[in-house]
């Protein structure tokens, strides 16, 4: 149960502090628990009956942090966990008022940066904290960064990593022994406790092990786990924790399956369709997220989570600012993005994010900049954009952490403009090798973690040439795009060859987009700022749209035809 405290007052068995009073911040009910004579109340009455508890300054949480600090390290003999190990953690025990000596609660100290902040207290069945613990470190991460140790292991809760730790310490060898911390809040913040640390841990350690328990939250955390560090391992103990196989035991059992049994897990398993049948019988809905021109969304369904999209276009035809568009559009939303653009300096990523939110034009040094707009913008960018801090390079080991990291953090929409940044410099057939395998595992990378990634591509220049005739024939008949084998900048087909990498992208994208333009300088400046969004690829509805847009080079928007 994870309780949060309300007050702290008397009882009838005479104590003045030892009542506390919880709320259950899952069901919102209360109830009470004695740490003097161990009695408590059912919990019925909802917290809405509750007084809101008195908001503690920041001296008076440190008087009960250092309070905390003149606790006794004690034997916990119910979990077989002994004093000098729990010393060793930190880990402070609280005593019985009525005896003076049977241990009653559990003090578990966390940090952030290296400085103590709070405890994480546990007496029976009720779990709260003690200062600001939230954000917190991983359990006892300050001793295990500075072990030196070649091995790291985690393990779901914090008696598991004290029970690892007297398990090596029975059966293993001082110049072996392993680093050892625990997630701060069990199974369900495995991927968000271990993206906090994920560079320093593959800095530090050469092999991480995770001791979860064995049962469907632990498995399912070693797979959200493994997001962060794919090339972990887990181990299967012979009992549900390692705290179990101590008391029970088996620590012998654990130590072997600890120090040479560990796997890396496997990221497949079986299916039945009777698993599914119920959650396959849920009607269809549109994508969660939506596309900024209403046809091109109609038709789509919308954008889904956990799909990749690419995008190619010829040169300075727009693909920058639909990027943008999209961007902006999500944000308005409420949603949080990732752009990864290192062809462009963040600053002017910014402003032009900032241009599609408002309509102003702030990169432009003959137009006025309006300030009001500028922060109306900077208001709904903030806590939602992200950027990488790059420029002119992007590989794509380095990237991929930067986009589990941002994806950790909930962004919900991940931009990658342009791809072939990935392969600058690399001959044609390494090129095509990097995009396939980087095509399949973006796609595996959105699906487990649920982002929509767009990637953006110059196309490859068309073979051949329409003669000058010929263009003026299409241009009588009002035919401006898709004139066939030309210059893409000036009216070009365009075909899903003619991308990036295009076999594998194909294979691994569910959407391939097309921009088409014609900058003929000969052309009215009107038809010149006209674009055409056209769906080459369409996995999931075999669409072959076509969507016009106009660009107004007042506002900086496109505007849907």
């Amino acid at each position: 149960m994870s309780s949060r405290v309300v007050e702290r007052s008397g009882h009838t068995c005479g104590t003045k502090q030892g009542n506390v009073t919880f709320i259950d911040e899952e069901t919102g009910r209360i109830s009470s628990y004695c740490f003097a004579c161990s009695s408590k109340t059912t919990p019925t009455l909802l917290a809405a009956d509750v007084q809101p508890a008195k908001v503690k300054t920041d001296a008076e949480i440190k008087a009960e942090i250092a309070e905390v600090g003149t606790y006794q390290f004690l034997d916990l003999p119910e979990r077989k966990l002994r004093a000098s190990t729990l010393e060793k953690f930190g880990v402070r025990v609280s005593v019985s008022e009525r005896d003076g000596k049977t241990p009653q609660a559990r003090y578990f100290p966390y940090t952030k940066q290296n400085k103590l902040v709070g405890y994480k207290v546990k007496s029976g069945e009720y779990t709260y904290s003690l200062g600001d613990i939230k954000g917190a470190d991983l359990f006892n991460w300050e001793q295990a960064s500075k072990s030196g140790a070649y091995r790291l292991i985690v393990t779901e809760g914090e008696e598991d990593a004290c029970a690892v730790d007297r398990i090596y310490e029975m059966y293993g060898k001082e110049e072996y022994l392993p680093a050892i911390v625990s997630l701060p809040r069990g199974a369900g913040c495995a991927r968000e406790a271990l993206q906090q640390h994920a560079k320093e841990i593959k800095l530090l350690f050469k092999e991480v092990i995770f001791c979860f328990d064995n049962d469907k939250a632990g498995r399912e955390a070693v797979q959200k786990a493994m997001l962060v560090l794919p090339n972990a391992k887990s181990v299967h103990l012979p009992e549900k924790d390692a705290n179990d196989c101590l008391i029970k035991g088996k620590a012998k059992a654990a130590y072997t399956a600890l120090s040479f049994n560990a796997t890396k897990p496997s990221n497949t398993r079986i299916v039945l369709a009777e698993e599914i049948h119920e959650q396959a019988k849920e009607p269809a809905k549109f994508g969660e997220l939506t596309w900024p021109w209403h046809q091109m969304n109609e038709d789509l369904r919308g954008i889904r989570l956990g799909e990749t999209i690419y995008l190619g276009a010829g040169t300075k035809v727009g693909k920058t600012t639909v990027k943008n568009a999209l961007g902006a559009h999500f944000m308005q939303e409420g949603h949080k993005i990732f752009m990864a653009c290192p062809e462009e300096p963040n600053v002017m990523t910014y402003k032009l994010l900032a241009n599609q939110l408002t309509g102003k034009v702030f990169h432009d040094p003959e137009v006025e900049f309006d300030e009001d707009a500028y922060e109306e913008a900077g208001r709904i960018m903030r806590g939602k954009l992200s950027m990488l801090n790059l420029y002119q390079f992007l590989g794509w080991e380095t990237l991929k952490a930067d986009i589990t990291e941002a994806a950790t953090n909930g962004c919900k929409a991940v931009f990658i403009d342009p791809v072939t940044s990935l392969i600058n410099g690399i001959n044609s057939g390494d090129a095509n090798t990097l995009l396939g395998a980087f095509a399949q595992e973006l796609a595996g990378m959105a699906a487990d973690m649920q982002f929509t990634a767009f990637i953006f591509a110059h196309l490859r220049a068309p073979e051949g040439q329409i003669s000058e005739d010929k263009r003026q024939q299409y241009y009588s008949k009002g035919h401006y795009i898709d004139l066939g084998a030309c210059s893409h900048e000036m009216g070009g087909s365009v075909y899903s060859a003619q991308f990036a990498g295009s076999r594998a992208m194909q294979r691994s994208c569910h959407l391939m987009l097309a921009l088409l333009a014609n900058k003929d300088p000969d052309l009215p400046e009107e038809i010149r700022n006209t674009r055409q969004i056209r769906v080459l690829e369409d996995r999931a509805w075999g669409g072959s749209g076509k969507y016009n847009l106009f660009y107004n080079k007042q506002t900086g928007l496109f505007v849907e035809l």
